[in-house]
């Protein structure tokens, strides 16, 4: 019984050598090991920047880009704008009167007198070194008229007024205009020159040549005189501009029915033109 149960066991275990020696042979080429997950590589994201990535260099510049960039292609409706088209604080002159000679007739009459009116007319040439500076002649006639206020005094006051009586006066002037403007009038704009004068000459009245009292056989001089004044031009054209100014002419003379002679002093409203030769100035390109 011993031994059949030997037999047995011994059976048993030689078959399963035997099967497992098969079960080797037919599945020995298999490696049924895992073989390790390979890693992916992932990218990064786009927005996100790659620090591990060599830093290029920039390339050196060169003078093309030193140059201002082109200015972008605009419409053809719109054009480029010029100097010409810029609105400048300080605006051009409208004419220059350097190297220039002035002819200026005008109307004159007086404002300070109460008794007569004196009105005539005079002419006056300049001639302009520089744009602000003239070197001027005045040659100025006039005539005196009383007024209603004189009758009254002499024939209802019974009073006496002794005045002068001035036929012409020469006057040499400096000018300077150190004032320039605009203004606008009826829809238009006028360009203003301001300027002051002043200068001396003579004065011929009514008893310039009369025999002097002191001394009968020596008729009476001319009067020396000196004059100041300001006034406007209002320019037209580079040629032509509408004067207005008052003048104050000082003189000493001896009045009719004195021996005493009186300070005159004659403030004269002008009005006239100013004509500019050569008609346009040679001097604009210095604006």
């Amino acid at each position: 019984m011993a031994v059949k149960k030997c037999f047995a066991a011994a059976s048993v275990l030689l078959l399963s050598l035997s099967s497992g020696v098969v079960f080797a042979q037919n599945f020995g080429d298999l490696d049924l090991t895992e073989d390790p997950k390979k890693e992916e590589k992932k990218e990064p994201p786009k927005d996100e920047l790659d620090l591990t990535a060599p830093e290029k260099k920039a390339a050196p510049k060169t003078k093309d880009d030193d140059r201002k960039p082109l200015k972008a292609d605009k419409p053809t409706v719109e054009r480029d704008v010029t100097q010409d088209d810029r609105v400048k604080s300080v605006q051009r002159k409208l004419y220059i009167k350097r190297g220039r000679f002035e002819l200026a007739p005008a109307a004159i009459i007086n404002v300070n007198d109460p008794y007569y009116t004196r009105v005539g007319g005079q002419i006056r040439v300049a001639f302009y070194p520089a744009d602000t500076l003239a070197i001027a002649a005045r040659f100025a006639f006039m005539q005196t008229l009383p007024s209603d206020d004189v009758r009254q005094a002499t024939r209802t006051l019974q009073s006496r007024i002794f005045f002068s009586v001035p036929y012409w006066n020469a006057m040499a002037d400096l000018e300077w205009s150190p004032l320039y403007g605009k203004v606008s009038f009826l829809n238009s704009i006028l360009h203003i020159d301001g300027y002051v004068l002043g200068g001396g000459g003579v004065v011929f009245t009514e008893r310039t040549g009369t025999p002097d009292p002191a001394n009968m056989d020596q008729p009476r001089p001319i009067n020396p005189a000196f004059d100041l004044g300001v006034g406007l031009r209002f320019v037209a054209k580079d040629f032509v501009a509408v004067n207005l100014g008052i003048v104050n002419t000082t003189y000493v003379d001896t009045p009719r029915g004195t021996t005493k002679g009186v300070t005159q002093n004659l403030m004269m409203l002008t009005v006239g033109v100013s004509l500019f030769v050569p008609f346009k100035s040679t001097y604009r390109e210095a604006e």
